[in-house]
């Protein structure tokens, strides 16, 4: 694993384009280390663990070269073919390929697995750091689509969002909505 992260690190910092100023190694890092607290709290085995922080390392990875669209298909494309010179079984590829697709808006993840992943990702939503956090992600996309969002646009999709979005794990429902409705 430190091997793989490791290598990640490198791709993110060889790769990553600078105007993808959210879904970058910060956000990457994060989730990670929601994927491991939810998956410990849930006492899921090591293989478990091993297997979110793949899926929590590869699931943005489409964003390096600034693609939004489909980018968590570039990810399950990534994860398919780094897993396998890993020498992961097929069998944990694919379960990783199925929960890194499941974060695609608007989620549906099928199992506790996905959900992990799908809270984890979202997990902004309930931080403190929300509100910093929308705006970065507001100048990523005004980046992609190469034109100004008026701040209020913005917002009101945002809550907009935010009002048609749910946790789907019990731990994320107890310890990430509380945070989201002090934000909302």
């Amino acid at each position: 694993m430190k091997k793989f992260e490791s290598w990640m690190r490198e791709m993110f910092a060889n790769r990553q384009m600078p105007e993808v100023c959210y879904h970058n190694l910060d956000h990457t890092l994060l989730i990670v280390e929601k994927v491991n607290e939810i998956g410990k709290y849930y006492k899921l085995s090591d293989q478990d663990l091993e297997d979110l922080f793949f899926a929590g390392w590869l699931h943005d990875v489409g964003y390096w070269d600034g693609v939004a669209e489909g980018h968590e298909q570039q990810g399950a494309d990534l994860a398919q073919n780094c897993l396998t010179e890993l020498g992961i079984s097929d069998e944990r590829i694919q379960r990783i390929k199925s929960a890194i697709l499941a974060t695609k808006v608007p989620q549906k993840p099928k199992d506790l697995f996905e959900s992990i992943l799908c809270d984890s990702d979202l997990y902004h939503l309930s931080s403190d750091l929300f509100y910093e956090q929308t705006l970065l992600l507001r100048k990523e996309k005004e980046s992609a689509l190469g034109k100004k969002i008026p701040l209020e646009e913005w917002l009101k999709g945002t809550r907009d969002f935010m009002e048609s979005h749910h946790y789907h794990s019990e731990y994320a429902i107890k310890h990430f909505q509380p945070g989201k409705e002090k934000t909302n």
